[in-house]
């Protein structure tokens, strides 16, 4: 009877790490995501006081406002974008988390009966053409639209108008670029 009663909390004990650590091996997995978002960014917003604050006043404004200036967007669509390649599309599926998680809804999209977002006024082809090709050439790593203006962002972050980024960089000089990349890997 002794030996049980000593067994019990050592395996009770055991259930305990072993669960702890699962879990925490689960959650440091850099594929691991909470209702879609990423446990890193999930951590990333609860650790911030601003943001836990309007998430626990339900300001849905002020948690976005402050999930922007965390960068918090780009995070995700760096996380979701070699799954989805369409800049457009990965910024709806984006937008659509982030109004499923806390009910916000972009500028640049309404909301239908189900529930699914869409644009307003959808990027036109010309951009999502563009937009493939100068993020193969390395031009360009996200995108966002506001107040109808399509904006690009550079590998160092820096943000600018599409229609001024496109100017310098053509399609035809990206194809190029691109060439000139894929020779140069092949030759490694």
């Amino acid at each position: 009877m002794n030996k049980k009663r000593k067994i019990i909390p050592i395996a009770i004990a055991l259930s305990v790490v072993s669960v702890t650590f699962g879990g925490w091996l689960w959650l440091s997995h850099p594929a691991s995501t909470i209702k879609g978002v990423p446990v890193s960014i999930v951590l990333k917003t609860l650790g911030d006081d601003e943001a836990r604050q309007a998430l626990q006043r339900k300001n849905k404004n002020a948690l976005h406002n402050r999930l922007n200036q965390l960068g918090v967007e780009e995070e995700v669509k760096a996380f979701y974008r070699p799954k989805i390649q369409d800049e457009a599309e990965l910024d709806r599926y984006i937008h659509q988390l982030f109004y499923n998680n806390i009910g916000y809804v972009g500028k640049a999209y309404y909301v239908d009966g189900a529930g699914i977002l869409h644009y307003k006024q959808p990027p036109d082809d010309s951009f999502r053409k563009w937009f493939k090709l100068a993020y193969a050439a390395g031009v360009v790593v996200g995108s966002k639209q506001e107040n109808g203006v399509q904006y690009v962002i550079s590998p160092k972050g820096d943000v600018a108008p599409f229609k001024d980024i496109e100017a310098i960089f053509p399609a035809d000089v990206l194809e190029k670029m691109i060439q000139v990349r894929t020779q140069s890997s092949s030759a490694k």
